[in-house]
């Protein structure tokens, strides 16, 4: 028990927590107070520097105690479990009991739900387990299909030749700057077709991305972020062109407005709709008026969509086909291709002196914007046991925490003065460019800046796992982390290894910048796919006919 109380006496937090429990099946039944959101939030922080299975042991303790007749007090301590420790079994028993009390929700709030527990999943790669993603993209049509039985709006399939051919709706769930990728993504995208195919162009941010609009408590949540001046804005001017725009107001999903704007897209009847991600609620219901492409934000996996198809940034697996059998698929509704994003255009340079970083050493540079997540112990292991005494590892973007999590993993400590946390910086180019190479921890997002790495001829280490895995290409890969060792240390030693894989880097982000080609690409097999599927429409008329 002396360790239960030496670390912050989270023994007492637990103790609290489990007291409130209690109180609460005896006074506020489904209610979830302050006193009990406190404690939870008390008993996460302080467990957090536990081995495992202790807090294991602490998880089991509050698991025994939930009063699962009562669903958002469950939810409330599910979510608190989970960020006391990443369980792959616990979040599969919190998902599946929301699934199963679905319907004492409303729809927004399990569209809340949804998003917090999809987002667990991204940025958690012990949670990703296979089972639960097949899970997760069948409740998200669930839910979708709650929305449907709202609308006043028919959500029949208009015929193609009722479809305005020069018209092309692109919808995105977050609309914020240039700096924000999917934002980038969209306007690419749009650009595209408006200069490369002659069409017309509409985009809709329909606000819905990590939305609090049926929010219930929920112990670390994600809040989507909004851009309120965008909301008067009528275009937005990218390279040259200027794409009509239209932003939804901050309360989103609501049912009144995504009927209206069905309504216009209807008597807009454009010929096809792209949607950047899954294109939330407004774009799955948009699928069932008009042909829909989903473009993949995580290119390393499938997005749980409603649309007709969607583009991924990998081959797919027996693993792919077998889950989009589960929700209704075929291999026809994926379109395999190259994830092409566009850059940030870099506004100053800096020095290696401007850091504080002396110019001879080698410098190993770790980006993302989740680094406190991303960055785990076995990672900090990794890097500690490579350090030289000209090397240098600097961690770039947003890490909460960094000093603690520093001092307290030795390996790492104990090199403290060749290691430092360099911040967020609005022109990551600038910082980049004077890196030696790019490494990456375990994790599914950070496609775009090792896309920025390359486009600098700063070569990419990654475990083959992930968007920056498929973004890189294999011969950037390794298979674990004791490989990732080995190739560090090849491209500190081997100066002709590392010329000739900053080459190919160079190349490589040619072709993941070169959306035109690769868009155009996915547009023309789609267009492909929906010619086949007119003449089999015909065809069985046609037979009926007969």
């Amino acid at each position: 028990m002396s360790d239960w109380q030496d670390k912050r006496s989270f023994g007492n937090d637990v103790a609290a927590a489990l007291k409130i429990i209690r109180n609460e099946k005896k006074v506020y039944k489904d209610y979830v107070p302050k006193e009990a959101i406190s404690a939870g939030v008390k008993m996460f922080k302080s467990t957090q520097e536990l081995w495992k299975g202790l807090q294991k042991s602490v998880a089991q303790l509050v698991i025994d105690e939930i009063p699962y007749e009562y669903p958002h007090v469950t939810v409330w301590w599910y979510s608190v479990l989970i960020a006391v420790i990443k369980d792959p079994i616990i979040f599969q028993e919190f998902f599946r009991y929301v699934r199963k009390h679905k319907d004492v929700f409303s729809a927004n709030t399990q569209y809340f739900l949804y998003n917090q527990l999809h987002a667990m999943l991204f940025r958690f790669q012990e949670l990703n387990i296979q089972e639960v993603k097949a899970e997760m993209w069948q409740f998200r049509m669930e839910i979708v299909e709650e929305f449907a039985k709202q609308m006043k709006t028919p959500l029949e399939l208009i015929p193609f030749y009722e479809r305005t051919r020069q018209q092309v709706l692109v919808i995105t769930e977050q609309f914020l700057s240039v700096k924000h990728g999917p934002t980038k993504t969209a306007l690419d995208r749009c650009k595209t077709i408006m200069t490369k195919m002659g069409k017309e162009v509409l985009l809709i941010n329909s606000a819905e991305a990590e939305s609090q609009v049926g929010v219930i408590p929920f112990c670390e949540m994600l809040i989507g972020s909004y851009n309120a001046e965008k909301r008067s804005e009528k275009g937005q001017y990218w390279e040259g062109v200027t794409v009509p725009y239209y932003q939804c107001e901050n309360n989103m999903p609501d049912v009144e407005t995504i009927d209206q704007l069905l309504q216009e897209i209807r008597s807009m009847a454009p010929i096809y709709v792209i949607t950047i991600g899954s294109g939330g609620i407004l774009g799955d219901l948009t699928s069932r008026i008009i042909p829909t492409l989903a473009v993949g934000l995580t290119p390393s996996d499938l997005e749980y969509t409603c649309a007709q198809y969607q583009t991924l940034g990998r081959k797919l697996q027996e693993q792919d086909i077998e889950m989009l059998k589960s929700v209704g698929y075929t291999e026809r509704h994926v379109i395999e291709s190259i994830f092409t994003s566009g850059l940030k255009p870099q506004t100053e340079h800096i020095t290696r002196a401007d850091l504080g970083i002396s110019e001879h050493v080698f410098l190993i540079v770790v980006v993302g914007y989740r680094l406190e997540d991303e960055v785990t112990d076995e990672f900090l292991e990794m890097l500690g046991g490579i350090m030289q005494k000209d090397m240098y590892v600097g961690f770039l973007g947003k890490f909460d925490g960094y000093e603690e999590r520093i001092k307290n993993h030795p390996r790492i400590f104990e090199h403290e003065e060749k290691v430092s946390y360099l911040g967020f910086c609005e022109d990551i180019l600038s910082r980049i460019e004077i890196c030696d190479l790019y490494v990456n921890p375990i994790r599914r997002g950070g496609g775009t800046s090792c896309v920025e790495a390359m486009s600098k001829g700063v070569p990419v280490v990654t475990v083959d796992y992930g968007d920056v895995s498929v973004n890189a290409g294999e011969e950037f890969c390794v298979k674990d982390y004791d490989k990732m060792q080995r190739r560090i240390l090849q491209y500190y030693s081997d100066k002709e290894y590392y010329n000739a894989m900053s080459e190919k880097a160079l190349k490589r982000a040619a072709v993941l910048l070169d959306t035109e080609t690769e868009f155009l690409k996915v547009i023309q097999e789609m267009n492909e796919r929906e010619q086949m599927c007119e003449r089999q429409e015909k065809e069985i008329c046609r037979s009926s006919v007969r």
